[in-house]
């Protein structure tokens, strides 16, 4: 039971309380307002405050102690030493040079070993366009010397037929004569044709021996020839360019055989030295 009216009367005091501070309020409220009325306070009141007299600049002593402005500190800046920045910049300049003359000199290098390159491969080049222009040569030389050596039998055999028909062609009929000159064309034609192919003959007659050309078959020593000299043809021979077809069979006209009329001048000088000696 005690219990319960402790209760209802702090349930009292606090209903109290809150209907003082209440009352309490509204008469401060109502005072504020007698005031206002009195000094004729309206809401379009407009109130100018007037600039303070006092020097900001210059405040009193004991506004600088409460405020305590610090002085603002300037920090200085090392004194720059023009040599040794100019000196920084031209060992830079040093190193940047000297990385260019490397770079020079390696290009430099590399442009002598590409034209080193170029010129083995040009030369490469070179021979073996001379190496292919001199089989593709010899190839063709050997097709046509092999074609000409097939035909060379023909050949002699017409020729020989021809200078038959020379020495016999007296008291034949106009026939005849009418088909040996058919002859004589179809021989002028083979020849024509043969050296189109680059075959010509082997010049003999008159010419000095040369072995490599002419295949001495007789000797003639009639004297009438200087020694070595080819003098008569037994068998035409044929080249193409300096490569020997066949060669031609040939006479040589051989040395007269010396008289031993008098004694060679040098036995003659011999014996006048001998004498002289004795």
């Amino acid at each position: 039971m005690d219990f319960n009216n402790e209760i209802e009367d702090q349930d009292n005091l606090v209903t109290e309380v809150e209907a003082d501070n209440s009352l309490s309020i509204d008469e401060f409220l109502k005072e504020l307002e007698a005031k206002e009325k009195a000094l004729h306070i309206s809401p379009d009141l407009s109130i100018e405050i007037d600039d303070s007299d006092i020097d900001d600049s210059n405040p009193p002593e004991f506004i600088r102690q409460e405020i305590a402005i610090e002085p603002v500190k300037t920090v200085e800046k090392a004194a720059v030493n023009p040599l040794l920045h100019n000196e920084r910049k031209f060992t830079e300049l040093e190193n940047e040079i000297s990385h260019f003359k490397q770079q020079v000199s390696r290009l430099e290098t590399e442009r002598t070993e590409l034209n080193e390159t170029m010129r083995r491969r040009q030369t490469d080049f070179d021979n073996y366009k001379k190496r292919i222009e001199r089989d593709r040569r010899e190839t063709y030389l050997s097709q046509i010397s092999n074609l000409a050596t097939q035909m060379l039998p023909v050949l002699d055999n017409l020729n020989r037929a021809l200078d038959f028909a020379v020495h016999h062609s007296e008291g034949k009929s106009h026939d005849f004569h009418q088909f040996f000159e058919g002859i004589v064309l179809v021989n002028q034609q083979l020849n024509e044709v043969m050296a189109e192919m680059g075959v010509q003959p082997i010049a003999a007659v008159g010419e000095h021996f040369d072995p490599h050309y002419h295949e001495a078959v007789a000797m003639d020593a009639s004297g009438i020839y200087p020694p070595n000299t080819v003098t008569a043809e037994l068998l035409r021979g044929y080249r193409i360019g300096d490569k020997v077809i066949r060669a031609a069979m040939v006479k040589v006209s051989m040395a007269r055989p010396n008289t031993p009329s008098s004694p060679p001048e040098n036995d003659i000088n011999l014996f006048d030295d001998l004498l002289e000696t004795d």
